[in-house]
């Protein structure tokens, strides 16, 4: 994002933080709270999710040629690896002869030796090596191999398909925003690993966590409103993704301050909603990046959390620090978001209510609750 840009989201921001309100939606939505806790639903949307193009993390988490890291999606183990030529490849991580997952966690390794019977793989995914090959006739050495999948490093971010003969393009799916992801410079930082939390709330109701600041005051209270503003929100729509400008506290600072002399990302908080359950917050400091599965019920989801910093992580102290940016985030959004939520899930279950109300000041919700809408029922007419 070019500094004029920013300026401009800045200006809208100060505006709002002065006026002491929000971007509005045109009127009030409701939803039906069955799509938090319906199989029918819950069917639906785990179809979405696999058929949509999957950002699995960051380019940096492939370093060079021979770095390999591996993503659990929906419970399907991928293996990422960067190959001698610097390309980006996408494999089932599961081995030919048993089913096991050849390699787990991320490093840098040529090759592959399935720790069950060490049928071995190179990082392009061909079978290299078959100890007792004389037991497997119809298996052919170096024809055979990894099930691949469509792969891409694109804005910074690796992406997946996961169906093996899907077309993967990435540029059509983000859009007008794919120079903007880019540009942030997130995808290249230094990566700072994974938190995963598994927890007993609807995929949606985690994404919903995201898409407003109405909560700051009350549910964050000693945390983030200490920070950002509370109901105090930039928003735009880019089709099926949107962004959110979380003003800081301090931008009423800039009042009397010459705007050629601002410096705004000092200012803000970035969040962007990808379609369908992907969220990126930005600020100077880290770049977090929040993937948000369907569990195997309608009341369950796995949330994958990672970060990364601009900084140099060679000094203990700076990678000490990091972490525990990192790790204050996500005891946040664990013991104050998702622990809320925990009853509001138990609550839509119940069946006390059949709907849900989303303000006009929670644009965010709605489109994201639209956006979902509208690719079901297209699922729908064309199948």
């Amino acid at each position: 994002m070019d500094h004029d840009q920013l300026v401009d989201l800045t200006r809208r921001a100060l505006k709002l933080a002065r006026d002491k309100t929000t971007d509005l939606a045109a009127g009030q939505h409701t939803v039906d709270a069955r799509d938090y806790s319906s199989p029918e639903r819950h069917h639906s949307d785990r179809a979405l999710m696999l058929a949509s193009p999957q950002l699995v993390g960051y380019a940096s988490e492939l370093a060079g040629p021979g770095a390999y890291c591996t993503k659990t999606v929906m419970g399907r183990s991928v293996l990422l690896t960067r190959t001698s030529d610097g390309s980006v490849k996408a494999f089932d991580n599961v081995c030919l002869h048993r089913q096991s997952q050849v390699v787990t966690g991320c490093g840098t390794a040529k090759r592959f030796s399935c720790p069950y019977h060490a049928w071995t793989y190179d990082n392009s995914g061909k079978l290299v090596g078959l100890p007792g090959r004389e037991g497997f006739p119809d298996v052919a050495v170096r024809s055979a191999g990894l099930t691949e999948l469509p792969a891409a490093e694109f804005a910074g971010f690796l992406w997946v398909a996961l169906d093996a003969s899907a077309t993967l393009d990435v540029a059509a799916h983000l859009g007008p925003l794919a120079e903007e992801l880019e540009s942030w410079g997130i995808g290249h930082w230094s990566p700072l690993g994974e938190k995963v939390l598994d927890t007993p709330i609807n995929w949606k109701l985690a994404v919903d966590t995201f898409a407003e600041n109405y909560h700051f005051a009350t549910v964050h209270r000693d945390t983030f409103a200490t920070i950002a503003r509370s109901n105090c929100t930039v928003f735009d729509a880019y089709g099926p993704h949107h962004r959110l400008i979380f003003p800081l506290n301090a931008i009423l600072d800039l009042e009397d301050v010459p705007e050629e002399q601002w410096d705004p990302f000092h200012n803000m908080v970035v969040i962007y909603a990808l379609f369908p359950n992907i969220v990126l917050s930005v600020t100077i400091a880290n770049g977090e990046l929040f993937r948000i599965y369907p569990g195997d019920e309608p009341g369950r989801s796995i949330t994958v959390h990672q970060n990364s910093t601009p900084l140099d992580l060679s000094e203990e102290s700076v990678a000490a620090g990091a972490q525990a940016v990192f790790e204050y985030a996500h005891a946040t959004v664990r013991d104050e978001d998702y622990r809320l939520v925990e009853g509001l899930q138990a609550n839509i279950e119940s069946g006390a209510h059949d709907h849900l109300v989303f303000g006009r000041n929670e644009p965010g919700l709605q489109h994201r609750h639209l956006s979902w809408a509208a690719a079901l029922e297209a699922a729908s007419t064309a199948g």
